[in-house]
């Protein structure tokens, strides 16, 4: 037993050196402080001339979150600049608290969700608007487009992005609400681009049922949306579902295309983001479940009744566990990137960075290495927003909602970037 015990730890430590020396350079872009904003949840966004946005879910002005502009040297090497663009309110008819990664018009107006705030007889949370100025350095203005409800509505938005249509069209999830209080599918539709009038879709939960959803929704290219729900299925383990909105005289549908939990291997509660590939196939995260019980990246091979699953990695403390968000494509080579919210290896760390490199042959191994391990109160630890990759680069970007420089109290959180991997 001491010999098996023994070989059992050689492994683990081995392992865990290879994946050191695969590591790439993170840089730290910036480090949230307490006397500014902080705790950064979500994935950023990036424009044509390299600036980051994203969201912070407490500081600013008022106490109650914020959304940011990160903007590159002038000079290769110097630092990079934060400005805020909007500090949120925790009062009036506007929501707070903003937890959902931003979607960005064609005019430059960012969306998202705020989790508190809206209707005051509710504080269910809200949708905004925030659109930039006329002259460049000027106000930004916040709009609520919409304050959820207590009765017959969703409320509580995921912290997920909205998906947006060319036409103004908004789809997004909440967590809670709806006829069984598990969470609803909700459309914003608009006809100038100011007043919106909210639909709940869908309402999750009855009986075996997905429920609590936990990830954005995605459009194909037929106006289907899919997503992920944490609980709910045939195992009460989560699901990946496929709603069709009604159209042409044809009634709306909702369909398990798979049920988490049948066995140790399948993954557990899903949650991050969605892909497709040109194949039609789906690609994706669970945050529990697989052999270790620490998740898994999965595909989804589309089929008449239940789709099929392949398990393409499964995640150990050693390698990174418990992802959040979803993955990122590489669409030159096809690697996937993504996060970790947490590991346990040879070297301190609260999270890392990972890179799966597809098989040479069809149904090959997957090939995981780990780019990143967080240090708590140096890079930054637990990141829940998913990996943006520059696609002129090859830079990776992406936050860290905890940790940072020694002596911030409440751990306020980072911006890191890791250099072309």
């Amino acid at each position: 037993m001491r010999i098996s015990t023994l070989k059992a730890a050689l492994l683990i430590a081995t392992l865990a050196l290879s994946a050191l020396a695969n590591a790439a350079t993170e840089t730290l872009l910036h480090t949230f402080t307490e006397t500014t904003s902080f705790w950064p949840q979500g994935a950023l966004i990036e424009d044509s001339t390299g600036n980051l946005y994203g969201t912070t879910r407490a500081g600013g002005t008022y106490g109650v979150g914020t959304v940011f502009e990160l903007s590159p040297p002038a000079v290769s090497g110097g630092a990079w600049t934060l400005t805020t663009l909007y500090n949120f309110v925790p009062y009036g008819s506007g929501g707070y608290v903003p937890i959902s990664e931003l979607v960005r018009d064609q005019a430059g107006a960012f969306y998202g969700t705020t989790y508190a705030g809206g209707d005051p007889t509710c504080n269910c949370g809200g949708v905004y608007k925030l659109i930039p100025p006329a002259v460049q350095g000027g106000t930004w203005t916040e709009t609520a487009l919409y304050s959820f409800k207590q009765v017959g509505d969703g409320h509580l938005p995921n912290a997920a992005a909205l998906a947006l249509t060319t036409k103004g069209t908004l789809y997004g999830t909440t967590i809670r609400g709806g006829t069984w209080d598990s969470g609803v599918i909700y459309q914003l539709t608009t006809t100038n681009g100011t007043s919106y009038t909210e639909s709940v879709l869908y309402s999750f939960g009855d009986l075996a049922d997905a429920s609590t959803p936990n990830g954005p929704i995605i459009l194909d290219s037929t106006g289907s949306l899919y997503g992920v729900t944490s609980l709910g299925g045939a195992f009460n383990q989560g699901t990946v579902y496929k709603f069709t909105p009604a159209a042409n005289g044809h009634l709306a549908t909702e369909r398990i295309l798979f049920s988490f939990g049948a066995s140790s291997t399948t993954g557990a509660n899903p949650t991050g983001n969605l892909l497709f590939d040109i194949g039609g196939n789906l690609y994706g995260v669970t945050n529990a479940g697989g052999p270790s019980d620490d998740g898994v990246v999965y595909s989804l091979a589309p089929s008449s009744s239940t789709w099929t699953q392949t398990i393409l990695f499964s995640f150990t403390k050693q390698s990174g566990a418990a992802p959040v968000a979803g993955l990122t494509w590489n669409h030159s080579n096809n690697n996937l990137y993504g996060t970790t919210s947490s590991m346990n290896g040879l070297t301190s760390g609260d999270g890392s960075v990972f890179k799966l490199v597809p098989p040479a042959v069809k149904g090959g191994a997957w090939t995981e290495s780990t780019l990143f391990q967080f240090t708590y109160t140096v890079s930054g630890g637990f990141p829940t927003g998913a990996v943006l990759r520059d696609s002129k680069t090859g830079n990776l970007y992406g936050t860290a909602i905890n940790g940072g420089v020694t002596g911030c109290d409440l751990f306020c959180g980072t911006i890191w970037q890791i250099a072309n991997p």
